[in-house]
């Protein structure tokens, strides 16, 4: 045992004598340290994964040979040398505890080598099969070429989206989190996702360079990476082949409705580049840029009538610019550029949703109900045809379903404020008015910047009949941008507070912002009627609201809310016969919403029938008309001392629920 013990002293005082041990100890942490420091920089440089394996072979071979030159060479002031093949005599010098320090550092190498072997690859596929696709990085020498990688990282994500069994975090909730300083696992667990998509476009002239990786989102670490190369005009191409490589390396096989009907795309690379601005632009959804919007998308079919794509986001942003200007003409545009789609591409999500649209706003919701399901049969995790939908139940006063559904396009899409203005209004028609307070705070936190959800607030406000506080809320609406909702309401404030004057500056106001907008112009004819002496001033607006009242109808023939303020003007400028038309051909009562049933008693009080007017106003109260806004409104001033007024007050006076709708006057 002695001897075995001394061989071994000897061969332990050899490999210190030739420094192996010191020069191991020394390879080891420059190994560890390289590893660390390659484990950080590599998936952020978005070298292969082979790369942080190879190192690790390269570190475990390098043990042995690192050994074997320690041994045979040594450094020296001189430079290397040949170590000595015997050791000199030297004087035995007695030192505490060496032979177990000795021991320390032989277990410690050991245990470094073991690390080495056995550390677990960094860069397992760790992931599943829900994924964000965030906004890609634009690395082309101009900055204006961003709308570029923004498109396409929404064209991957809308080519993930039809592939079954991949959930795609939506683009708003996705993009929000664009110049934050969130590492990967923030980002996934904010989103709600397994995995994310990174990457890059650069453009060259005509030619993309696309780089994508994929990252486990419960460590931060890059799992697939690729490159790809092409002109833009294979630029549809180039995004198929990155979706159908994500779909692979997810494990998820990639059917049918992954991919993209060739005669949706296109191979002009300028209709392209068009079509991605006109989508950018889209977004934002303000009257100016829906102008736009429209422009870059008729360029792209001038360049290629057979873009599919392009022809959809010109129905979709027809339709809203209508939807904003009310004016006729924009209409029929629309009802031109959807007929275009709908017979081409019903196969794009796209094309169903902008036809939900179209036919909720002409009267038709029971095929609008009908085209959002056929968008969610396309794309079942699409946000926006789950707002549609929520829309359209909300429309037909299924309001319990139009909650759902629109707290499902939230839990898809939780980062885009528009949802929660949705399911605010959608609240306070139910009742629900700090329900709806508390999703108008969300919305303003999440659009710090936009003035719908101030709108609804002061909406909110006024029906409880805090003016104060409504009037601040729409400044505050104003403020961020002058629109005509914000105006109208202001009016609306200060009509109810008998500065008559003031509010018909502000509905002017909102009427130069909005000319086609019906609502606008009657609230000023009412503003001035208020005002003593003044009648006939108003009778132009009376007019004005009459013919675009008929106009409207004219689209949607069955639009009552537009028949009801036709028969409440014709009234009030004396036209007895045409407004009791126009009433007997509205619906029964029982099926007017809100705001038409309103209109309707107002037409009827003008027409001097009282006890109708208040049945239209019991009808209107019970959908939810908050008593005291009738009961303060100054046209009905004198009407209180009339017996079927005195029973309505009878009837509501002590209601304390209150709801809020746009109120027409």
């Amino acid at each position: 045992m002695s001897e075995r013990m001394s061989r071994f002293d000897r061969a332990l005082g050899e490999l210190k004598r030739r420094h192996v041990l010191r020069v191991l100890g020394a390879y080891a942490v420059t190994v560890w340290a390289i590893l660390q420091v390659a484990d950080i920089l590599l998936p952020a440089l978005m070298v292969p994964d082979w790369a942080m394996t190879a190192l690790l072979v390269a570190a475990v071979i390098g043990v042995p040979v690192t050994a074997v030159l320690a041994w045979v060479y040594d450094l020296t002031p001189q430079g290397v040398e040949k170590t000595e093949a015997v050791a000199p005599e030297l004087p035995h010098v007695p030192r505490l505890g060496g032979r177990m320090v000795d021991y320390f550092i032989i277990a410690g190498l050991l245990l470094i080598l073991a690390f080495l072997l056995l550390k677990p690859d960094p860069a397992g596929p760790r992931i599943g099969t829900s994924v964000a696709v965030l906004p890609f990085s634009n690395l082309s020498a101009d900055a204006d070429d961003r709308y570029l990688a923004d498109g396409m990282s929404e064209a991957i994500m809308d080519q993930l989206a039809r592939i079954p069994g991949i959930q795609v975090s939506a683009r708003t909730s996705s993009f929000s989190i664009r110049d934050q300083n969130i590492d990967a696992r923030g980002v996934a667990e904010r989103l709600g996702v397994e995995t994310l998509l990174e990457g890059s476009v650069r453009k060259l002239g005509d030619r993309l360079k696309i780089s994508a990786r994929l990252i486990d989102g419960s460590n931060g670490k890059q799992v697939w990476s690729s490159n790809y190369e092409g002109s833009i005009e294979t630029a549809f191409e180039l995004q198929d082949q990155i979706s159908a490589a994500i779909a692979e390396v997810m494990r998820v096989q990639l059917g049918a409705p992954g991919r993209l009907d060739p005669a949706l795309v296109t191979r002009n690379p300028e209709a392209f580049d068009q079509y991605l601005r006109g989508r950018a632009i889209l977004r934002n959804k303000t009257e100016a840029t829906v102008d736009d919007a429209i422009d870059r998308f008729d360029k792209a079919l001038a360049l290629d009538p057979d873009f599919g794509l392009a022809a959809a986001g010109l129905c979709s942003a027809a339709w809203e610019r209508y939807e904003r200007t009310r004016q006729p003409e924009h209409a029929e545009i629309a009802f031109d550029e959807c007929e275009r789609t709908r017979t081409r591409n019903l196969q794009l999500a796209e094309t169903r949703i902008a036809l939900g649209s179209l036919l909720l706003g002409t009267g038709k919701p029971t095929q609008a109900r009908d085209s959002f399901e056929k968008a969610l049969e396309l794309e079942p995790n699409n946000a926006e045809a789950h707002a549609g939908l929520a829309r359209t139940l909300m429309n037909e006063e299924e309001l319990d379903a139009a909650a759902r559904r629109a707290q499902r396009a939230i839990d898809l899409d939780p980062a885009f404020w528009r949802y929660r203005v949705l399911l605010a209004q959608i609240r306070y028609y139910m009742g629900e008015l700090e329900a709806a307070s508390e999703a108008v705070r969300q919305a303003m936190r999440l659009g710090p910047e936009n003035p719908e959800p101030w709108n609804l607030q002061g909406a909110i406000f006024f029906a409880q009949g805090n003016f104060r506080l409504a009037g601040n809320a729409f400044e505050e609406s104003i403020s961020r941008s002058p629109n005509a909702l914000a105006y109208s309401n202001a009016g609306t404030n200060y009509f109810f507070a008998g500065e008559f004057a003031r509010a018909e500056a502000m509905f002017r106001r909102a009427s130069e912002l909005s000319p086609g907008d019906s609502r606008f112009i009657g609230f000023t004819a009412w503003s001035i009627r208020a005002q003593p002496e003044q009648a006939t001033r108003a009778e132009p607006l009376h007019r004005s609201v009459i013919r675009t009242a008929t106009e409207r109808l004219a689209i949607n023939v069955n639009d009552h809310e537009a028949r009801a303020l036709l028969a409440m003007h014709l009234a009030a400028l004396g036209h007895e016969i045409a407004a009791r038309a126009a009433i007997s051909s509205l619906v029964g009562l029982e099926e007017l919403a809100m705001n038409s049933a309103m209109t309707t008693g107002f037409a009827h009080f003008l027409l001097g029938d009282a006890e109708r007017a208040t049945d239209a106003f019991d009808q209107a109260l019970r959908k939810g008309l908050p008593f005291y806004l009738l009961r303060a409104d100054p046209r009905l001033e004198d009407a209180w001392d009339d017996p079927h007024f005195v029973a309505l007050n009878a009837r509501h006076h002590s209601r304390d629920a209150y709801t809020q709708g746009d109120t027409d006057r």
